[in-house]
């Protein structure tokens, strides 16, 4: 919800009127309706937008949503996958309708490679920056782990700190999330939402790496020169990282729009 609501945000401050699926696109997509997708796409003249994430070939049931409705586009749509990791191409993404913005280095190159258009641009929810609630103070650790067995990122940090730890970003509204976290100094987290949401609110971080490149590839083209954020191998170097940490007062929202707003242009000159 986050990533979709900073898409939807960046879009209307654009000057974009904007429609918002209620779900009934996504179900037409994942049972194979093509009478409602071809009647629907037959009549409308807009530009067709997926929101970020980290999904790219990675999770079927998001490359389904995306083949199926760019399948049914007519030559006019023009079609914006917002900032993504990839961890392989996806063919439907192969087309001159569609630009996808990477947001980090690595997914580029892998989607470059294969013939799609790209941007780099980093992930849409910092867009939401000036909407979160700064709370640099704290103390203690709390560290955002993903839970074993429920998705294809998930491996073991060997994190041995004696800390509160919950999967707050897959279990959590944002006014919960930020509640949990707000009387803590430093956030550990293997979601990188989890790290994002910290870092809007001004904690120091620590990312910790998921089964591909996407926490250490947004760390390396983003965040690897910004105090008060630190990239961890595993477990075992947190205590040394924890030490280096600074307080943490970069314009995430700004990171976001130098890149987002000329690349937008781009793909507006091309809609």
């Amino acid at each position: 919800m986050l990533i979709a609501d900073a898409c939807e945000r960046y879009l209307r401050m654009r000057g974009v009127v904007v429609w918002r699926s209620d779900g009934s696109i996504e179900d037409a997509c994942l049972e194979n309706d093509s009478d409602y997708l071809g009647d629907l796409f037959s009549t409308f003249r807009g530009m067709v937008m997926f929101p970020g994430g980290g999904n790219i070939g990675i999770y079927p049931d998001n490359g389904q949503i995306r083949g199926a409705v760019i399948s049914h586009l007519r030559q006019h749509h023009r079609c914006l996958v917002f900032s993504q990791s990839a961890l392989q191409p996806e063919p439907a993404l192969i087309d001159s309708r569609v630009t996808v913005w990477c947001r980090d280095s690595t997914s580029q190159a892998i989607l470059r490679t294969a013939g799609i258009q790209t941007d780099l641009v980093p992930d849409m929810a910092l867009f939401m920056d000036d909407t979160i609630p700064n709370y640099p103070d704290g103390r203690a650790v709390f560290y955002i782990r993903r839970q074993p067995g429920i998705d294809a990122e998930t491996i073991d940090n060997n994190v041995q700190l004696d800390c509160r730890f919950a999967d707050l970003t897959f279990s959590r509204p944002l006014d919960e999330i930020i509640a949990e976290l707000k009387s803590y100094e430093v956030i550990i987290s293997d979601r990188l939402h989890g790290a994002l949401i910290a870092l809007m609110m001004r904690k120091k971080v620590i990312v910790l790496p998921v089964a591909y490149h996407k926490s250490r590839a947004f760390y390396g083209t983003w965040l690897a020169e910004k105090p008060g954020v630190r990239f961890a191998e595993d477990g075992r170097s947190l205590p040394r990282e924890i030490l280096q940490l600074e307080s943490f007062t970069t314009d995430l929202r700004q990171i976001l729009c130098e890149r987002a707003n000329p690349a937008f242009d781009r793909f507006l000159l091309h809609a």
